[in-house]
């Protein structure tokens, strides 16, 4: 009696596909970030406590552009304090929140991906900070000088430690945050999302885009301070243009 060939499954189904081992669970992906962001607390829990030992002498630095400040309950130089040393200790712990970020985004690029975008990073938080210094430095003084010259014998300025650490905060965050300009167009020319001739193309509306920003952001409505915070901004996406040129799909 002539035996039946035996059928194998991949002659009916085909080929059989194998699990990708190089690929991970959504539910690892949530696991690595949680345990990320625990340590990115753990590093910003040890810089505050840092900053606090040192926050008399950095709120003294930080009040210099205002002279002086005065305070309305017995918990607000508490809170002042408790926030200088937050802030200290976010710069403190930058890098390490850097290398955070990076060893999370690492695994979803390719090997020359990595090579080309690992000073994003560290690109990014210099350009926060020199955002940051270009605010204390002439920003903050120019619109204080503004604000305060308003003053008279009938109107004593009397400022607060909260509400000066609100707006001068407000000021340092967004001015390091329009610094990131040329990272994320860099980024977003080399995705394919923006065409950098149709950044060069479209420069009246960007400058528009610029003027209205720094019209938000600064706290004077005087033409001469929003100058100051809107032509660094145009210089930077000039800036911003020739590099998504260099990086951004033909």
């Amino acid at each position: 009696m002539t035996e039946s060939p035996t059928i194998e499954p991949q002659q009916i189904l085909g080929p059989v596909p194998l699990p990708d081992e190089g690929k991970r669970p959504l539910l690892a992906h949530l696991e690595e970030l949680r345990w990320r962001f625990l340590r990115c607390f753990l590093w910003v829990g040890v810089g505050t406590a840092v900053g606090f030992y040192f926050a008399k002498d950095l709120l003294a630095w930080f009040i210099q552009p205002v002279g002086s400040v005065v305070f309305l309950s017995p918990i607000e130089p508490f809170l002042a304090y408790l926030k200088v040393a937050v802030i200290a200790g976010t710069a403190l712990a930058s890098p390490f929140l850097s290398a955070e970020a990076w060893g999370f985004l690492q695994p979803a690029l390719f090997p020359h991906e990595r090579r080309r975008f690992v000073f994003l990073i560290p690109a990014s938080v210099g350009l926060f900070f020199i955002g940051g210094w270009f605010c204390w430095r002439f920003l903050l003084p120019v619109g204080l000088k503004f604000l305060l010259g308003f003053s008279s014998e009938n109107m004593v300025p009397m400022i607060t430690v909260g509400s000066y650490l609100g707006f001068a905060g407000w000021l340092l965050v967004g001015c390091g945050l329009f610094f990131q300009m040329p990272i994320a167009i860099l980024v977003l020319a080399r995705a394919g999302i923006v065409r950098p001739a149709t950044l060069l193309k479209q420069w009246r509306f960007a400058v528009l885009g610029i003027f209205v920003l720094a019209a938000v952001l600064t706290p004077t409505p005087d033409v001469a301070t929003q100058m100051l915070l809107a032509l660094p901004m145009g210089f930077l996406y000039l800036i911003s243009v020739g590099l998504a040129f260099l990086v951004g799909r033909k």
